[in-house]
């Protein structure tokens, strides 16, 4: 029977700790792919299988809410599993815990398959119902929201992905996004706010060399950007919550 969860443990180390000496959100969501592609491996629904048909899984829509973040030499572990599925997409769900059974926070993900032949959304009605195993764990976050389009004034800055933003889809990174939408703020500003909560939807990709431009707006509680595409398209919408230290 194929297991229905995966749990992975690390420890944070003081290089890869932000500035703030605890773990950054970005690793956060290194941690939530790798360990999304290890059970999916395990599973025998990941890369290697699905390439076959030249089929992937492609990253739809992240959300994370988290009360704390591990801090240097704290442990913490993710355990994942699969919440529900269908032909087009997959929901997965993490829980992010460390020593002593705390709870640090939780995590929402859709992934959707990708046929990179026509770059369009694959079937997967060909995979056995048994690749799925879904768990009934309880996830208390809400699903990702939508988030409208900005004001055409909103504040915006230019951006022209370069080699290192890519994966070997020849793509934006996921985690290189993120990167760029948490450089918007000064040094100050995570000094005295932690994102507790934040969500992200990707809607189109975005290229090496493709210039964008990065819309942002918002409060000291709430922030909502979005990148805007070459083509005047929206290819991002995330929000970030923010919680005072």
């Amino acid at each position: 029977m194929k297991p229905d969860r995966l749990t992975h443990s690390y420890t944070l180390t003081a290089g890869e700790s932000n500035a703030e000496g605890y773990m950054p959100l970005t690793l956060l969501v290194e941690r939530i792919i790798e360990v999304a592609t290890e059970h999916a491996n395990s599973l025998e629904i990941g890369y290697a299988t699905l390439i076959k048909q030249n089929i992937g899984w492609v990253l739809s829509r992240l959300s994370v809410e988290m009360d704390s973040m591990p801090e240097i030499n704290e442990n913490y572990t993710l355990t994942t599993w699969i919440e529900s599925y269908n032909r087009r997409f997959s929901e997965r769900n993490f829980v992010i815990t460390g020593d002593g059974g705390k709870t640090f926070g939780y995590a929402r993900t859709v992934w959707v398959a990708m046929d990179f032949a026509t770059r369009t959304v694959a079937d997967l009605t060909s995979l056995e119902r048994e690749s799925f195993p879904t768990a009934e764990l309880p996830c208390p976050m809400a699903k990702t929201p939508r988030i409208g389009a900005l004001p055409a004034d909103t504040e915006s800055s230019n951006y022209t992905f370069k080699y290192c933003d890519l994966d070997f889809n020849r793509h934006v990174n996921t985690v290189r996004y993120v990167e760029l939408l948490m450089n918007q703020w000064p040094l100050e500003h995570y000094d005295h706010s932690f994102a507790n909560r934040f969500d992200i939807l990707f809607h189109h990709e975005c290229h090496f060399g493709e210039e964008i431009e990065l819309r942002r707006s918002g409060s000291d509680n709430l922030s909502d950007c979005e990148i805007i595409n070459h083509e005047g398209i929206k290819a991002i919408a995330a929000r970030f919550t923010w919680k005072k230290l």
